[in-house]
């Protein structure tokens, strides 16, 4: 199901809320660019935790060698 698109009027709204006092040739350059960015907001995933970040995910410890075996060059040279 996709979501109904912002009117016209909507997308004023939300430029007058933002602080944006446009002339009208720009109310519709924004008009025409909102059209083009909407579907991309649709498709961000929402309700996730702050916590499910990826980066709070990285687990640096899968990429280190196993225990017990020295890097190359490490140890003991005569």
């Amino acid at each position: 199901m996709t979501p109904k698109s912002a009117t016209r009027d909507e997308i004023a709204i939300m430029a007058r809320i933002a602080g944006l006092e446009l002339e009208p040739q720009y109310l519709e350059e924004l008009v025409e660019a909102y059209r083009n960015v909407e579907p991309m907001l649709h498709r961000i995933r929402r309700g996730r935790d702050r916590a499910d970040e990826p980066a709070h995910a990285f687990d640096p410890r899968k990429f280190m060698p196993p225990t017990g075996r020295q890097a190359p060059g490490a140890g003991n040279d005569e």
